[in-house]
């Protein structure tokens, strides 16, 4: 019974001192919130501005208490047509960089015009896209992807490009196919390049959803910022890009989790 009593007595100390470890490594972090967060208020009293102006941070909080099912619905939505926009787009970009790669007619005739319409700004395709997918999911998938696509595309590019060709010339040595030397030499090479796009690209997809949900969706986290703005509810505005600030915070976290997993010799100086 004692040593059971001082085995959870240990565990309740040490999530304790992980916990403020955390919170005191994110201090400057809260620091700056913190000051955000008084400015705000400082604002607010010293200009005196109108609610449909600069709501008061306390009119924010309640309406994510009072909407927070409805908040909750739409971030699932968006988070899923997130998720669909970067896998569709990634692969796509992923395979697309490695048939490039090995193929010189591809490099020269597609990979320019692919970097002409990367410039294009993706809403400009929204029209496109709605006329062939139509109101609903695909169009805000197509645009996630679309955007996606290019980031991955030039990385996976990039990190191809850039292996060491001492490491490649072993390879060759070693009587290795061409297969070999992707799977075992040149993509794990490339891979801190590509992680590279994975972490933001996943953050570009939730930009391209919202956009687009803002644009022609009935539902989403973009959807509810244009509704808001209709009925003038500046602080449901607020609240909503506070929810989608919230998930790209996460799924950037994740990434950057996948990155340091994946790619753990690359990221140790950054430990």
């Amino acid at each position: 019974m004692g040593v059971g009593n001082t085995t959870t007595s240990v565990r309740s100390r040490s999530l304790g001192e992980r916990a403020w470890t955390r919170l005191w490594n994110s201090r400057e972090l809260l620091l700056v919130l913190v000051g955000i967060l008084l400015f705000w208020i400082v604002m607010i009293e010293w200009r005196d501005f109108h609610p449909i102006v600069l709501p008061p941070p306390l009119s924010v909080v309640e309406a994510l208490l009072e909407n927070g099912d409805t908040y909750v619905r739409a971030g699932f939505v968006t988070f899923y047509e997130m998720i669909l926009g970067f896998m569709a787009g990634g692969t796509l970009g992923f395979l697309s960089a490695i048939g490039i790669y090995y193929s010189p007619f591809l490099r020269r005739s597609l990979y320019p015009l692919l970097l002409g319409f990367r410039i294009v700004p993706k809403v400009a395709f929204v029209p496109l896209f709605l006329v062939w997918f139509g109101i609903g999911v695909g169009v805000k998938v197509a645009l996630a992807s679309f955007a996606i696509f290019f980031l991955i595309l030039i990385q996976t590019g990039l990190g191809l490009a850039g292996v060491d060709p001492a490491l490649i010339e072993l390879g060759r040595s070693l009587r290795m196919s061409e297969v070999s030397l992707l799977r075992r030499i040149r993509l794990p090479a490339a891979l801190p390049a590509i992680m590279v796009g994975v972490k933001l690209g996943i953050t570009y997809a939730l930009t391209n959803v919202v956009v687009a949900e803002m644009v022609v969706a009935t539902e989403g986290l973009g959807f509810l910022v244009v509704e808001a703005r209709s009925f003038i509810k500046t602080h449901e505005m607020i609240a909503a890009i506070f929810v989608v600030a919230v998930i790209g915070l996460l799924v950037f976290a994740v990434g950057l989790w996948v990155e340091r997993k994946t790619v753990f010799w690359y990221m140790e100086g950054d430990q």
